[in-house]
């Protein structure tokens, strides 16, 4: 497997290409996989956020919970801006953006911008620099580096595009 080349820079241009190779209907479970390897890496959950939305991934029924999820994560995240630290906030972010993914998926309406997840792999990127743990930034990386490929190989074996 490859290893993502990022140029300093260009983390949002190559994040909107990846976001918009996956289908839509294909986004929860590609989010999922991608929070999976970066709440694994990085062995930091915020307030059980990011498994609670993993939980949603799962369920395709559950989907448009995720808009009241984001909301409740938006509240509680005003309390971060001035006390949390750099990978409390990227953290948040990346649950906040996957929130808006899910939800938009499920076809419920007003949905959410619309290309909120290609912040995805740039949120990702910044979050591997802060982890410390070298083997822990290389694991999550192949393991999110998989789930991008994941997404990307199945619009190319259904013709989507």
């Amino acid at each position: 497997m490859w290893m993502i080349p990022i140029e300093e820079g260009k983390e949002l241009l190559l994040g909107a290409e990846l976001f918009r190779s996956v289908v839509n209907e294909m986004r929860p479970t590609w989010i999922g996989g991608i929070l999976e390897a970066v709440l694994g890496a990085t062995r930091y959950d915020f307030l059980g956020f990011g498994q609670r939305i993993v939980a949603i991934c799962r369920d395709r029924n559950a989907w448009g919970v995720a808009e009241s999820l984001f909301r409740e994560l938006r509240r509680v995240r005003l309390n971060l801006e001035s006390e949390g630290s750099p990978i409390e906030c990227a953290m948040v972010d990346l649950l906040e953006v996957s929130a808006k993914v899910v939800f938009n998926a499920s076809g419920a309406q007003p949905g959410f911008d619309e290309h909120a997840g290609a912040r995805v792999l740039p949120l990702v990127w910044h979050i591997m620099r802060l982890v410390e743990e070298e083997p822990s930034r290389e694991e999550a990386l192949r393991c999110v580096e998989g789930a991008l490929w994941r997404g990307m190989e199945r619009k190319l074996l259904t013709g989507l595009g």
